[in-house]
């Protein structure tokens, strides 16, 4: 419930405002710059073919340009195997991935216990098997728990809908505005078997802990740690509802393919966008039901040749056009509407968290969205990265700008931003990020 002033009331959420939410959202391959940077700064400016997708949100967001990721081809690999772990870690890869955490896993290691789920990671393309040069977790992840640590994602549409149905409160109703109803036997059957099979492999990890060497220990005692967090997430008390508009999401059509994964790699727009917004809808109900407060969604891993014939690309994939030197493709407005199309995706996400009211405002306005590539433009450059900034935090953030800085500014000062309205106390954050960009608030 929402008091007179919109702040939440209730038992350890009494007389405080609602809590910021923190999101990494990334799309694959950068940008055109001349077509993604506005020609003038602060407010009033007028929005570019990239961002056209966005123009119903542009009072809730900042478009940042001139900041660079300055760790970008320090570690092995190629292009893409050094941007996606560095997508918001802004730290040198290493050998086994990103060389440290991204900043949502940074929040969810500070402040994740407080909801039923630290964090909730998604990426709307099954695992690939490419490496260039590093390895598959380079090319895979782009949310990390510490170095050489992903946060691993879930790539299932339906199973990310039964974790969801799963943990909200049985007292909420369905998105359509049915009766409440508690959990359906299949998701209690599912959790039964996740507990059931969490106690079988943890009694096989305590008998191996006594057999192997330290190093393998260390290794062992890490994954532990992993597996006691799901296993407080199973084990937690069932959640409140935090918000009146909390709902349990409706059911996923049978037969769909939200859940029938054809795969990404596949032709054409459609199916792919079918897919995410199943995932963001239900990273609305998470943040809505307070489930967690810290998430990172991708479009796709590192190296997306997804073909897209609707917007004239049937014989070029995504990643060849986007090489071509600056050509664009076999027409020069391809590429362009491909940029456009995935922030028309990101725009769904907005448009859903800004029609959820929460406070005196809506969802979105306490959030704290970083939407960016892992590269400047295709061609692999690392200069003038795209970057959009959107939702208020709580209203410590002003929107509707653009924000122009000295380039290179390093990127890594953003992600210190980030962590700063989102109430961590990090002194400092990945290369160069020594003190937090300014100018994002009032």
């Amino acid at each position: 419930m929402i008091d007179g002033r919109g702040r939440w009331l209730g038992i350890a959420k009494a007389g405080t405002a609602p809590p910021v939410r923190v999101m990494a959202f990334h799309f694959p391959h950068g940008v055109i710059s001349s077509q993604w940077v506005p020609a003038t700064s602060g407010k009033g400016y007028t929005i570019t073919p990239g961002l056209s997708s966005l123009a119903a949100y542009q009072d809730d967001f900042n478009v940042v340009s001139g900041l660079q990721q300055t760790c970008w081809n320090k570690g092995p690999g190629g292009g893409h195997a050094n941007g996606v772990p560095d997508f918001a870690t802004a730290v040198p890869s290493i050998g086994t991935g990103a060389g440290g955490p991204s900043f949502d896993q940074v929040l969810a290691n500070e402040f994740g216990t407080a909801t039923k789920f630290r964090s909730l990671v998604a990426n709307n393309e099954q695992a690939g098997d490419l490496t260039e040069g590093a390895t598959t977790a380079h090319m895979n992840n782009f949310s990390w728990a510490g170095p050489g640590m992903p946060a691993l994602s879930e790539r299932d549409p339906m199973a990310f809908y039964m974790n969801i149905v799963s943990a909200v409160p049985a007292g909420a109703g369905t998105m359509v505005g049915t009766a409440p109803s508690a959990a359906s036997p299949e998701v209690m059957s599912a959790i039964a078997r996740k507990k059931s099979v969490l106690d079988f492999v943890l009694g096989e990890i305590s008998k191996l802990g006594g057999r192997v060497g330290a190093t393998d220990k260390a290794r062992l005692d890490q994954h532990t740690s992993s597996l006691r967090e799901v296993e407080r997430i199973l084990q937690a008390p069932p959640a409140t509802t935090a918000d009146p508009g909390c709902h349990q999401p409706g059911p996923l059509p049978a037969g769909s393919p939200l859940i029938d994964d054809g795969g990404f790699r596949g032709t054409g727009s459609a199916p792919a966008f079918a897919r995410a917004k199943v995932f963001l809808q239900l990273f609305v109900t998470a943040f809505q039901c307070d489930l967690t407060r810290y998430a990172s969604f991708a479009m796709s891993n590192g190296f997306d040749d997804r073909r897209f014939p609707e917007f004239g690309g049937g014989t070029v994939g995504h990643h060849q056009l986007t090489h071509n030197g600056g050509k664009y493709g076999p027409t020069p407005d391809l590429e362009p509407k491909l940029i456009s199309y995935f922030a028309s995706v990101f725009g769904y996400l907005l448009g859903a968290l800004k029609a959820a009211p929460e406070g005196g405002g809506t969802l979105l306005d306490n959030c704290l969205i970083y939407y960016g590539s892992e590269m400047a433009e295709g061609w692999h450059t690392n200069n003038n990265m795209p970057v959009v900034l959107a939702g208020r935090a709580g209203g410590q953030v002003v929107t509707g700008r653009h924000l122009p800085f000295p380039n290179p500014t390093p990127l890594a000062k953003l992600f210190l931003a980030i962590l700063k309205y989102g109430g961590s106390k990090t002194a400092t954050f990945g290369m160069g990020g020594d003190a937090p960009l300014d100018g994002l608030s009032a």
